[in-house]
């Protein structure tokens, strides 16, 4: 036996001792009363989507790599934990439940089972960098609607996430709606590369990106001016008439049709729902590459990203077997779960010792007590 180096044994222990005190960038694990509050809460949400008619469906933890390969950009492949199986074929583990859920359903159903409503809760596994672990983007629940592709189906999604945030007490908050079509109307022209550096120029509102691209484009300076214009636009349909009105003669047919809808999409939610929680903005483009239609992020006070996601994704499921539209969103939980209001409702209950002389006794006391809604030990 050939006795290892010093400087080797070192190595080995410095691998070892990390193995014991940290876990995998990416992951997280939680205990006692974070664990029960997560459950109570995952609870607590999953009850509403059954009142809203969705059933559960549960994901495979990992997959085919190649089966989803083309939909990932170069950002979020980087993100994914890979491994080989034993037949040598490459996997990836469960990033993102949209994906996945889309790849399971779209093999399995039939235009005779839409319209089709599902909810899911799981556990998504992605390199985060540790600068972006507060995110905590490590659980996610929402739902899907796979079938219609009608105004009715989104104004649905939107107002199952407002009600859901206000069943789990979050705090203030705002649900700012834009829309994909309405980029890809727009900049129809741009290939890959250059839709990306578009999009990122809108969405961190960088004006002067965004006029340099237009300019690569060929795109005229009265109508760069105008689409700088339109998205940096937040407010509300009275201010994006207003804005479209006055950039009509800069704007396409498609544009306009995009705008009337968010318009009529907008109104129709402050009919249903007169809370003040939604804002129209035209810098929400979608983050994911399958996004097709309108997209919309929750924002809660206090917290510097968002709290959940969701749009239209009419072309996604055609990947994978059945195409239908669909659209949807995902909650982030744990970004909610330390909130000081949402935190009161979900505290584990004091339990208190039973009373007696023998086991008997006290196995009884206890038994009284947890009739009662207490909690007890032995």
């Amino acid at each position: 036996m050939v006795a290892a180096k010093p400087h080797e044994e070192r190595s080995v222990l410095v691998l070892n001792r990390r193995g014991y005190l940290q876990i995998p960038q990416g992951t997280e694990g939680f205990y006692l009363d974070e664990a029960y509050r997560h459950k109570k809460l995952t609870a607590e949400v999953e009850q509403l989507l059954y009142l809203w008619g969705y059933l559960p469906v549960q994901t495979p933890v990992f997959d085919y790599y190649d089966a989803y390969a083309a939909l990932l950009s170069e950002d979020e492949a980087r993100k994914i934990y890979r491994l080989i199986d034993r037949d040598g074929d490459l996997l990836m583990l469960r990033s993102d439940v949209t994906l996945f859920l889309a790849k399971q359903m779209g093999m399995i159903l039939r235009r005779d089972d839409l319209p089709m409503r599902v909810c899911y809760a799981d556990t998504i596994l992605r390199h985060q960098n540790r600068e972006d672990i507060s995110k905590n983007e490590f659980f996610q629940t929402g739902v899907e609607l796979i079938g219609p592709d009608t105004l009715d189906a989104d104004l649905e999604v939107i107002l199952l996430l407002r009600r859901t945030l206000q069943q789990i007490g979050a705090p203030l908050y705002y649900i700012h709606i834009g829309s994909r079509a309405l980029f890809n109307a727009g900049f129809d022209q741009a290939d890959a590369a250059v839709g990306a550096r578009l999009r990122r120029a809108i969405v961190l509102r960088d004006m002067q990106e965004l006029s340099a691209e237009c300019t690569q484009l060929g795109i005229s300076t009265a109508r760069s001016r105008a689409l700088q214009q339109l998205f940096s636009y937040i407010g509300d349909a009275t201010g994006l008439s207003v804005l479209a009105n006055s950039l009509r003669s800069e704007l396409q047919a498609a544009e306009l049709r995009q705008i009337e809808r968010l318009q009529q999409l907008y109104n129709t939610l402050n009919e249903a729902d007169d809370s003040g929680s939604y804002r129209i903005d035209l810098s929400e483009i979608g983050s994911q590459s399958y996004h097709t239609g309108i997209v919309f992020q929750a924002y809660v006070d206090g917290l510097d990203a968002s709290v959940a996601a969701g749009g239209r994704y009419d072309r996604l499921y055609g990947r994978f077997g059945l195409d239908t539209p669909a659209v949807g969103f995902s909650i982030m939980l744990r970004k909610l779960q330390d909130d000081a209001a949402v935190d009161a409702r979900f505290t584990p209950q004091i339990s208190e010792a039973a009373t007696g002389r023998t086991f008997v006794q006290r196995f009884r006391d206890a038994e009284a007590r947890r009739r009662a809604g207490g909690s007890a030990t032995l």
